[in-house]
């Protein structure tokens, strides 16, 4: 079957055709030498798009295509993808769009814990063989591709730009091992810039990618709320990791609770969720080799729960860090969790 150009699409998805209009267009324009004009000229076009359309091809668009970038439609995307946008441009193993995935969201402002939980769920996940889905931003979603691609595993950055900008810029080494371990995605033209409308429809796409949502430290207003109606929406199932009652970067994710989503506080969850097997990770290291908070901690508890007053009255610390450093430990299963105390393996 021949193949439309890679100018038909750079212009197709440059022109940000509406779904399901962009379906309606594209089925009326049989594969020829005359597609480009045939779209161009199209009469369900709006004028915006038309002139989307119509801007030249220049040599960036031909540099990044010659560096491996390619167009997927068809059976190559996932289906609920297929009735958002007839086409995405992928950088990197499109089969990981193809295999169980998570997504993971959560605030671009997140603190320790939450990017601590972000990355040993990415971890344990991906391990599990799950394909990491997020948004390549800072915070939480930084920590679920660090954490996948930490693990081995395959992560998937779905980017409101083309896959040729990095953004943001601090990510620009992020991206390279992500396009080397899984792919970077994206449903607008290459080159395009990150304009605030394109993260709404990116969080949509998250969600329609993704066999189920893991929400980390949202905010009332904030994208991931956003992607979770979106998961809810499509029939996904939403998962929530929870924090303190009094830190406002968890009430948008306290709300979703109560609107129904699973509280998650273990990966093997999601692993059953998704009908995965999970696999332990490598040889954990001896005590010496822990950061010195981790230490303190494995040296305090005993072997049967103590509550988090008396750890913290003992470490004379605040909460945030001691938290973060007791969910890597968790999950690293060297501690236990029992209803509100906290034992050390035995």
């Amino acid at each position: 079957m021949q193949a439309r150009s890679d100018e038909f699409w750079q212009r197709f998805l440059r022109a940000e055709i509406p779904a399901p209009l962009s379906h309606r267009i594209l089925d009326s324009i049989p594969v020829s030498p005359s597609e480009v004009s045939e779209l161009i000229h199209h009469p369900l076009l709006s004028e915006r798009s038309r002139g989307l359309a119509q801007i030249a091809i220049d040599d960036r668009f031909h540099q990044a295509m010659s560096r491996g970038i390619r167009v997927l439609t068809g059976d190559e995307l996932p289906p609920l993808v297929r009735e958002s946008t007839p086409a995405l441009y992928c950088w990197g193993d499109a089969g990981a769009l193809r295999r169980p995935a998570v997504a993971i969201v959560g605030t671009r402002r997140a603190g320790t814990y939450g990017k601590a939980c972000a990355r040993k769920f990415a971890e344990a996940l991906a391990r599990a063989g799950a394909t990491i889905v997020s948004g390549g931003a800072l915070g939480i979603d930084g920590a679920a591709h660090e954490g996948a691609l930490a693990a081995g595993g395959e992560t998937v950055a779905v980017l409101a730009t083309g896959v040729d900008t990095v953004y943001p810029a601090v990510h620009a080494g992020l991206f390279e091992r992500i396009r080397n371990q899984g792919a970077l995605v994206s449903q607008y033209a290459v080159g395009s810039r990150g304009d605030d409308y394109k993260f709404l429809a990116r969080n949509y796409l998250i969600a329609a990618i993704a066999q189920a949502v893991i929400v980390i430290e949202a905010p009332h207003k904030s994208g991931s709320i956003r992607t979770a109606m979106d998961a809810g929406e499509l029939g996904r199932e939403v998962f929530v990791v929870p924090s303190t009652i009094d830190n406002p970067n968890y009430f948008g994710s306290f709300s979703l609770i109560e609107d129904g989503a699973t509280m998650l506080y273990r990966p093997e969850q999601v692993i059953d969720f998704l009908g995965l097997v999970p696999r332990p990770a490598a040889v954990q290291p001896s005590l010496s080799g822990l950061g010195s908070l981790a230490e303190r901690i494995l040296e305090i508890l005993p072997v049967e729960p103590i509550s988090m007053e008396s750890l913290l009255e003992q470490l004379e610390m605040d909460p945030g860090p001691v938290l973060a450093e007791l969910t890597l430990l968790e999950l690293d299963g060297r501690i236990l969790r029992e209803g509100n105390g906290y034992a050390r393996v035995p």
